[in-house]
């Protein structure tokens, strides 16, 4: 039976303008061990009762098991209308996960940014901060074919420009003609400096493109893929994009000749990295999500309701070990044999 006094003391501390427990034992002439023990009280015996209210019970739970499943540092999971159209649910994602976004960047990061329309609107999304000692750095080469604000220096000086500081760009193209063109611009200084800073990186951003079930991919979108070269990498058994890699559906890259073309950071580098945030919208992405995964390319993932659920149904992997060998990334310690063709 609860007494006047205890609930006296629950009014206090659990009122709209709640007071502490020293200022309770103050008001009411008794000690604060005492007020401690009376709150504690309350709850065992039932007078007071303590719940959780999120907005959606479902995404929780969501997130808790693409976190266990998938082995992921983090998730966030935004509850979206099947009815949507596709840019409603990545515009409805964005705008949940730049709140996430906002509580993983620290003042001190070094922030790496990758390319695409849902990174782009992510960032977009994501409110000013004043973070003057963090540094924000573009991870993959330019893309001129591109809409201007989806290429990533511009997404990476959005970020910069939000963040309140200067960007340091790669200045070099995503994709150039030749091999030979490549290793001549790798031992240009100012490109070497940039991909010095790759060793650094403590967050990046990176979108995740999809080739099956059906091509949603800026970086085939671009231009930069031939249809004989698209072909050849699903020939190739490629599934998806991370970091401008094409992967198959154990998270391993394909290489095909586009390859040995590509300007974009290092897979030892990214594997580094202790958190790396995979963006994505739209069921149909997952098994390119969970390619990513699988290979250790995103640790921690921002995606829509729809996809979780994909992912749950068709590619939840069972534990065992997985293909991060280096220390600092833990993504995905799970055994990925090879997804449900879907395609």
């Amino acid at each position: 039976m609860s007494s006047v006094l205890m609930l006296k003391v629950c009014q206090y501390y659990y009122s709209k303008d709640p007071l502490t427990m020293s200022q309770i034992g103050e008001r009411l002439g008794i000690s604060r061990h005492r007020v401690g023990r009376l709150l504690r009280e309350a709850i065992e015996t039932g007078v007071v009762k303590i719940e959780i209210q999120s907005p959606s019970h479902k995404s929780m739970k969501l997130e808790q098991a693409l976190e266990n499943a998938f082995g992921l540092k983090a998730s966030l999971v935004v509850e979206v209308n099947p009815d949507l159209t596709p840019e409603d649910i990545k515009l409805t994602t964005c705008k949940a996960g730049a709140e996430f976004l906002r509580e993983l960047m620290k003042a001190h990061h070094t922030i790496g940014v990758g390319w695409g329309t849902t990174t782009f609107e992510l960032i977009n999304q994501l409110e000013p901060l004043e973070m003057g000692s963090a540094t924000v750095v573009q991870i993959t080469g330019g893309n001129k074919r591109l809409s201007v604000q989806f290429d990533c220096h511009e997404v990476t000086r959005r970020l910069a420009h939000k963040l309140s500081v200067d960007p340091v760009l790669l200045h070099a193209p995503g994709v150039v003609d030749k091999k030979e063109t490549r290793e001549l611009l790798m031992r240009e200084s100012a490109i070497s400096e940039t991909f010095r800073l790759f060793d650094k990186l403590d967050i990046v951003i990176v979108g995740i493109g999809a080739i099956v079930p059906e091509v949603r991919s800026m970086l085939i979108g671009s231009g930069y893929v031939p249809a004989a070269e698209l072909k050849s990498l699903k020939r190739a058994g490629a599934v998806g994009d991370v970091f401008s890699y094409f992967i198959n559906d154990k998270g391993e890259i394909v290489q095909t000749e586009i390859y040995d073309r590509s300007i974009t950071i290092g897979v030892r580098q990214i594997r580094k990295v202790p958190t790396t945030v995979g963006v994505a919208t739209g069921a149909e992405k997952s098994r390119a999500v969970a390619a990513a995964i699988c290979g250790g390319f995103v640790n921690t993932l921002i995606v829509d309701s729809l996809l979780a659920q994909a992912l749950l149904a068709h590619y939840a992997p069972h534990p065992g070990p997985g293909h991060i060998g280096e220390q600092g990334n833990t993504a995905a310690k799970v055994r990925c044999s090879g997804a449900v063709d879907t395609s």
